[in-house]
């Protein structure tokens, strides 16, 4: 399948998606502020085992919905639409960051439309109190008493480049880009899967850095001790971009991890270079 932009309705909204690669389906889903754009270089590396999905969630890339606030489990059940829309049956989905948050969401919502799961530099619970401060716990806690004025603020502060003062002509654009991803962060708001996680029964792969300043290792060790079927994979000199650092050494693991139903790696694998 030739790798082009394209789009598609999907529930309430219009997805824009590219699909790239011949094989079974593996749908990749992007982190908080960047969209599928993310996956450019790890792509190349998985099409010739895979029909390889990439797409815009809700307020990133071309993607529209109408303006109105979502959660975690909206962005799974888009997910689904997404895959239904498209004519599969099952297929593989790979999550990073908070795109990992989806994918957990999805694993638990619509267990029947997945194949193997890949959940990539992310965490159970990874805006719990114990280890929130500074701006983000502020923006968390505006979000959470809908003090949108102090809320834009902080994540003005945040991310000055979405919400930062912009020419006459393109301001509505900017603004809008700053009310989306005030949305996309709201949608994190309670997200916390600890204890209930073992009720994923498909094969999980958990990938993470191990200089991932971000989200730490305990983090993804303790998603693997949780899902049933699930093991690591510790990236040595990678960080939380662990998918632009050494794509063509991660698309070699999740290449055979999905491609053979019997194998289980063992022990974590190490990226050395």
């Amino acid at each position: 399948m030739a790798g082009a932009a394209a789009t598609i309705r999907t529930g309430a909204g219009v997805t824009s998606f590219r699909a790239d690669g011949a094989g079974p389906p593996l749908f990749l889903l992007h982190g908080l502020q960047v969209g599928q754009e993310l996956f450019d270089g790890l792509r190349a590396h998985l099409t010739s085992s895979f029909t390889v999905i990439t797409y815009d969630q809700r307020d990133r890339g071309e993607t529209v919905f109408e303006p109105s606030p979502y959660t975690t489990d909206d962005l799974a059940d888009d997910l689904a639409a997404l895959i239904q829309a498209l004519g599969y049956a099952r297929a593989h989905v790979l999550g990073t960051s908070f795109g990992g948050m989806v994918a957990q969401s999805f694993a638990l919502r619509h267990a029947d439309l997945l194949g193997g799961l890949v959940l990539g530099a992310t965490s159970r619970a990874p805006f719990r109190a114990e280890r929130t401060a500074g701006p983000v716990a502020d923006l968390l806690v505006a979000l959470e008493r809908g003090d949108e004025a102090r809320a834009r603020a902080t994540l003005a502060h945040l991310v000055p480049a979405a919400t930062s003062a912009a020419p006459a002509e393109g301001a509505s654009v900017r603004v809008d880009r700053g009310n989306g991803l005030m949305r996309r962060f709201a949608a994190t708001r309670g997200f916390d899967t600890r204890g209930r996680l073992g009720e994923i029964a498909a094969r999980t792969l958990v990938i993470h850095g191990r200089e991932d300043a971000a989200v730490p290792v305990d983090d993804a060790l303790s998603m693997v001790d949780e899902i049933r079927r699930a093991d690591a994979l510790l990236l040595a000199g990678c960080g939380h971009a662990w998918e632009n650092e050494h794509p063509a050494r991660a698309a070699s693991a999740i290449t055979a991890f999905l491609s053979d139903p019997c194998q289980l790696l063992t022990t974590p694998v190490r990226c050395d270079v």
